[in-house]
């Protein structure tokens, strides 16, 4: 019985040819292509449905727009890969065209997302700054309720009835005097208000720290966005002359 001998493996180099040149830059602005078709897709998904009147949409949608930006980015910079010897016909010339005026126009939007972006920023902070507010306001009202209350109650099974309603821990015994009891709950209640007010102040500063890391991203991101899709349009104004 014969056995084939191995076939080997051919150590001839590839010549990269003018041909293969070209098609490879073809691979490219077809990929380019496609990222911008992936790129409709992700804007219309931010974009759809518009709650243009919602700080928090708004600040949202622009924070994606900027995350999704190297999508276009990228997909108009493989548009417009040519080597020296391409020869481009008049019509594909007219889209480059077009696609240096439309990188202009996008490069436009995200700058004008910038105003939009740092007042969706100052707006979501005094939401912040009201919403703690009001939560100690309501707070104070509920403490008041409940100090109200202490201090109509006069025997010492309302007082344990009271504790027990307000989770409050008490060792009332027969030589514990309705007052001592009182005072007990109200010192209790009174560490409870500290407690959640000592509470909300460090979530109050964590979603304002929170809040800062993002509008900066956003915001510097934007002005970014827009200053690279403007140098993409200058950079091809080649397609924009007059031959």
């Amino acid at each position: 019985m014969t056995t084939q001998k191995p076939e080997k493996l051919s150590h001839k180099s590839i010549e990269i040819t003018e041909a293969v040149e070209k098609r490879s830059f073809a691979l490219l602005r077809f990929l380019g292509y496609t990222l911008l078709i992936f790129s409709l897709i992700d804007y219309l998904g931010i974009l759809i449905p518009p709650r243009l009147t919602d700080p928090v949409w708004e600040f949202q949608a622009i924070g994606q727009m900027v995350d999704h930006v190297w999508s276009p980015l990228l997909g108009l910079t493989f548009i417009f890969l040519y080597n020296q010897t391409s020869i481009v016909k008049p019509r594909r010339v007219s889209n480059l065209k077009f696609l240096s005026w439309f990188a202009l126009a996008i490069g436009i939007l995200y700058l004008l997302l910038l105003p939009l972006g740092i007042n969706n920023s100052l707006t979501l902070y005094k939401n912040l700054n009201a919403q703690f507010t009001n939560q100690q306001a309501q707070q104070q009202e509920q403490l008041q309720k409940i100090t109200d209350k202490l201090n109509g109650v006069v025997s010492l099974q309302e007082l344990n009835n009271l504790a027990n309603n307000l989770n409050i821990q008490n060792e009332a015994g027969s030589n514990q005097s309705p007052q001592g009891l009182k005072s007990k709950i109200s010192q209790q209640i009174q560490t409870v208000a500290q407690n959640t007010l000592a509470t909300a102040k460090v979530v109050k500063r964590q979603q304002i720290k929170n809040l800062i890391k993002d509008a900066v991203r956003i915001n510097l991101g934007a002005i970014i966005s827009g200053i690279c899709f403007i140098t993409l349009w200058n950079l091809t104004r080649w397609t924009r002359v007059n031959h």
